[in-house]
């Protein structure tokens, strides 16, 4: 699954018609980085830091992020499950 770190939308209400779009790459590399344990963590901190729009995360590497973003706020919570529905 490929994942555009560096374009993430990000609503910024509630009813969600507003919106901002966020370069999250190297803020969210650094929160697993410093967060996480594990060389699985340590690897895919410097995947999602070294990556790009074009780059393929495996189904191991998505569950670790989609732990990640359940403790961050809400309004990134919401924009990263809408970019992980596939």
């Amino acid at each position: 699954m490929k994942i555009n770190f560096d374009s993430v939308k990000v609503f910024t209400d509630l009813d969600k018609k507003n919106s901002v779009t966020q370069n999250m790459r190297k803020e969210f590399a650094n929160f697993v980085y410093t967060q996480g344990s594990g060389i699985a963590a340590h690897a895919l901190a410097l995947k999602i830091y070294n990556g790009n729009a074009d780059t393929e995360y495996d189904p191991n590497e998505v569950e670790i992020i989609r732990s990640f973003v359940d403790n961050c706020t809400p309004c990134v919570i919401d924009a990263f499950n809408e970019m992980l529905k596939s």
